[in-house]
């Protein structure tokens, strides 16, 4: 039967399927932007077309994956905290706040690159909206820590 903890547990290993992904990506990832622009859209290997992506996907990329493996970092301690049962503290606040910062941060990369490679501002916005739905979720978890410690110095 499906419960809690393993609910956690899934959401615990899918994290780490994404840090061997996002791993993946930065060694593959340059060599899969030539494979799809020259196979599924006709491009020159060695055109200035193929150069521009490439130097773009690079300049994107491996900024957001910072903040990506920041995020998945945060989001693991976060994780952990809920299977030991430390839900409302502090600790999950600031790792909300951490994670919802990397998203603004990764729409402002793709912001930028979307000038150049409309796709990107698609992005852009996809994060944006996560980040603006994590500073929301941030701000019930912090009144919930502020609620828990009124409760514990009521007793």
């Amino acid at each position: 039967m499906w419960n809690r903890k393993r609910s956690v547990t899934l959401s615990i290993v899918v994290c780490f399927i994404f840090v061997g992904i996002l791993t993946a990506a930065l060694f593959f990832g340059p060599w899969f932007v030539k494979f799809w622009f020259t196979v599924y859209r006709g491009w020159s290997e060695n055109g200035v077309a193929m150069h521009n992506m490439s130097t773009l996907f690079a300049a994107c990329f491996y900024p957001c994956a910072v903040f990506a493996y920041i995020t998945l970092y945060s989001l693991l301690k976060l994780l952990f905290n809920i299977k030991k049962q430390y839900i409302f503290i502090d600790s999950n606040v600031k790792y909300l706040r951490r994670i919802s910062w990397c998203c603004f941060a990764v729409s402002l990369i793709t912001l930028i690159g979307g000038v150049f490679y409309v796709p990107f501002l698609f992005v852009a916005v996809a994060a944006a909206f996560v980040g603006l739905m994590l500073r929301v979720v941030k701000n019930v978890m912090q009144n919930a820590v502020a609620i828990s410690e009124e409760n514990e110095l009521t007793i």
